[in-house]
């Protein structure tokens, strides 16, 4: 099985569209439909984004295994997905991200005198 087939069984077992998946992680949509058809190949950056997104291995997203083995992860749903749109950030807006979780994890705590 090939990237491009993989990646539509995945879509269609999530129930998410390409748009949506392009925007999680923060790819053109017609790159990704350049994946779906067979028309490019995803870099390996790329590859290993997907699998994490789908919760899967990069052979599966390769087609070198069809078992769908999640990933084990310290990470509850909530977590896993702020990890997946932390990897979606273009590098020199992380930072910022970063600075922003800080400031979010500080709002409410009390300040010790």
């Amino acid at each position: 099985m090939d990237i491009g087939s993989q990646l539509r069984n995945l879509l269609e077992q999530e129930g998410i569209t390409q748009k949506e998946l392009a925007e999680a992680l923060n790819i053109s949509a017609t790159t990704l439909n350049g994946y779906i058809q067979n028309r490019r190949q995803p870099d390996a950056k790329t590859v290993i984004r997907l699998a994490s997104y789908f919760h899967t291995t990069t052979d599966y997203i390769y087609g070198i295994t069809t078992i769908r083995e999640p990933l084990s992860s310290p990470y509850n749903a909530e977590e896993q997905h702020l990890v997946n749109i932390y990897r979606g950030i273009p590098e020199d807006k992380k930072p910022l991200y970063i600075e922003t979780g800080r400031t979010f994890s500080n709002f409410g705590k009390k300040k010790r005198p």
